[in-house]
């Protein structure tokens, strides 16, 4: 069984890296393949500069998709994904935003999304955690209804979703480590844990 953390994260090494290698390393002690995809080492590009490739299937002189121009990583990301048991997602929030990173990674499966094995997908699971900010942006009653949906959209069985709210913890969560604080340890101890039970129950049916 394998388990991809993606990072959705412009910051190489921040709060939702270390929630993603914490859980990891809680997986990997129960046998478990891991892989940690950091989206600062990745290259993903927003669609952009088309003529529509991807829905060209509507058109009714070329009733046939054409490949996307753009030449990035998401693709190779995707098929990560794809080829695991377990998807975790760490996701900072941005000015009351899911980060544009995330947005231009979600927006551009159109290009392949006919592509996913989806009846392997109904037989894995995924789990998200969060990262909040509510007094600091005005969206922030928004972007938990926001990811739930594209959770949801991802053809898995949800298992959790952890909404940590930075305000909670004596931390200082910009430019100190909040994987200090027990508490997220704990509640990430958990959503592995429970991830993995499901993922385990699933495979055996």
């Amino acid at each position: 069984m394998k388990a991809t953390a993606l990072v959705v994260s412009a910051r190489q090494h921040g709060n939702c890296y270390d929630f993603a290698q914490f859980t990891l390393d809680r997986l990997a002690a129960s046998g478990v393949e891991t892989e940690l995809v950091n989206f600062y080492e990745y290259r993903i590009t927003p669609c952009q500069r088309c003529e529509y490739e991807c829905l060209q299937r509507l058109d009714p002189r070329k009733k046939a998709d054409s490949p996307c121009p753009i030449d990035d990583d998401v693709r190779a990301i995707w098929e990560k994904t794809w080829s695991s048991e377990i998807l975790l997602l760490f996701v900072p929030t941005y000015g009351g935003m899911p980060p544009a990173l995330w947005l231009a990674f979600s927006q551009r499966t159109q290009a392949f999304y006919k592509e996913a094995p989806v009846e392997k997908l109904h037989r894995t699971v995924i789990s998200a955690v969060l990262l909040s900010s509510p007094h600091q942006s005005s969206g922030a009653s928004w972007i938990p209804s926001f990811m739930s949906d594209e959770v949801k959209s991802m053809d898995r069985k949800v298992a959790c979703f952890e909404v940590i709210t930075q305000t909670e913890f004596e931390t200082e969560y910009l430019f100190d480590s909040l994987i200090k604080e027990s508490e997220i340890q704990r509640r990430l101890a958990f959503m592995s844990d429970r991830t993995l039970q499901i993922a385990q129950q699933i495979s055996k049916e």
